[in-house]
């Protein structure tokens, strides 16, 4: 009978402080990030987490090809550029001829983070269709391997092309769907503390992924120490998007209404 892994939380002693080793995205990236949180209305703080997890902001290339603030893969952002709401932020399609070079359009910083949060934005408005919990870790999934991949997780229906994205975005050997789930949304949790000068909470651990040795007891004591993952209130509220002018933005609530 084949033994499952379990993911572990567990308390990493630190030399130093996460929160004070972070110093900020900059003076320019701490701006747009709050103008583009602003203008979809969407929360700063899953933003700046958001932003940290993805370690883009000052110019990283992925291994895998996504790039810039948001690391957006071509077709993420060739998706999203030609929409309505892509084009009024200047985004512009990635060409055969310029992709990866200094002309790829991901490499703008301000359309970048503009493009990274009206993503998240969308995402919470299909969430709302969809029944799934808006929480600033499910939004980041999405980002992580994005909206159809994440519903599919949730109901169970992971498809080998999802298990291959998964495993190009951090799943370790021998994890089971539910497992990197909880294990990227643990790891999300924890930069989006460092990104907003949170103190870590004496609950909150630092996510590694083990494969232990497997006896019984090995099993009890793991499951009792399964990691901790903080989650953020549900928000029942049903969306309704109001395109925001050059002067004014305005978010309806209509539970309040």
């Amino acid at each position: 009978m084949a033994v499952s892994r379990l993911l572990v939380g567990i308390f990493i002693p630190l030399l130093c402080n996460p929160v004070h080793a972070f110093n900020g995205f900059g003076r320019d990236i701490d701006r747009y990030i709050h103008e583009a949180a602003q203008r979809y209305q969407i929360s700063e703080v899953m933003l700046r987490g958001l932003v940290k997890m993805e370690d883009g902001w000052y110019g990283k290339v992925s291994p895998t090809g996504p790039i810039g603030v948001g690391q957006f893969t071509r077709d993420t952002w060739n998706w999203l550029s030609q929409t309505e709401r892509g084009r009024e932020i200047g985004m512009q399609l990635i060409t055969p001829s310029i992709q990866g070079t200094r002309l790829d359009p991901r490499h703008h910083k301000r359309i970048n983070t503009l493009a990274t949060a009206l993503l998240a934005r969308w995402n919470a408005e299909q969430f709302q269709l969809r029944g799934i919990p808006i929480t600033d870790e499910n939004l980041y999934m999405a980002h992580n391997i994005g909206l159809e991949g994440l519903h599919r997780a949730i109901l169970g229906r992971s498809t080998p092309e999802d298990i291959r994205n998964m495993r190009r975005n951090g799943m370790k050997r021998g994890m089971s769907v539910k497992q990197f789930i909880a294990y990227q949304k643990g790891r999300y949790s924890s930069h989006k503390s460092i990104a907003n000068f949170m103190p870590l909470s004496k609950n909150q651990t630092e996510i590694v992924w083990a494969e232990p040795r497997m006896t019984q007891k090995s099993q009890t004591t793991l499951a009792a120490s399964h990691s901790v993952v903080q989650k953020s209130a549900v928000n029942h509220s049903p969306l309704i998007w109001i395109e925001p002018s050059d002067s004014q933005i305005t978010w309806i609530n209509p539970t309040k209404m």
